[in-house]
């Protein structure tokens, strides 16, 4: 059904022009208030406005990333602003420092309600110029990461019978991207 500034799917047709550089009230996200949030790579970059955004929104996120002071920071800007949050520095790599860290935020945040599997990292290289060191760090944040991640929220959000995961990916995974054969992969 075709509408003003919607084609015949329905989609926008032109996005409506935002102002991001102020912010954003009343967007009407239901049912976040005292939520509890882990996002993983909240120090910076997207993983960053998720945090702001959802503190904005009533949530509580937690902070999970080897950046302690950039998460430190951006949990202080979204208490700032009148939000709640938290930084745990967390190594999503090693599997036992994710089953620990979720382990200590249930304990003294209460259960997790959303997992937002958001970090990432890539080094853009011309495939021979890098080595099994690389390829291991790649693959240890981008793809084990998220396993470790979702292993130890998912088996405590089974249990409860609630949650919700977020899974944040590049495209390049299904389209390719130059310099960054193993980050496609």
């Amino acid at each position: 059904m075709a509408g003003e500034g919607l084609d015949a799917r329905g989609f926008i047709r032109h996005p409506p022009k935002v102002d991001l550089s102020q912010k954003q009230t009343g967007s009407g996200m239901r049912g976040l208030k005292d939520r509890i949030a882990v996002v993983t790579g909240g120090a910076s970059g997207i993983g960053r406005a998720i945090v702001l955004r959802l503190a904005d929104e009533g949530a509580r996120p937690v902070i999970f990333d080897i950046d302690e002071p950039g998460a430190a920071a951006v949990a202080k800007q979204a208490v700032a602003n009148g939000g709640k949050a938290s930084a745990r520095r967390c190594d999503i790599t090693d599997f036992a420092a994710v089953e620990a860290a979720v382990a200590a935020t249930e304990e003294e945040t209460g259960p997790i309600d959303f997992l937002v599997n958001n970090a990432g990292w890539d080094v853009p290289a011309d495939f021979l110029d890098t080595d099994p060191d690389f390829w291991a760090k790649v693959v240890g944040i981008n793809l084990m990461g998220p396993i470790h991640m979702h292993h130890a929220v998912l088996k405590r959000m089974t249990e409860r019978g609630a949650g919700r995961v977020v899974n944040i990916s590049s495209d390049a995974g299904r389209v390719g991207s130059s310099g960054e054969a193993v980050y496609s992969a």
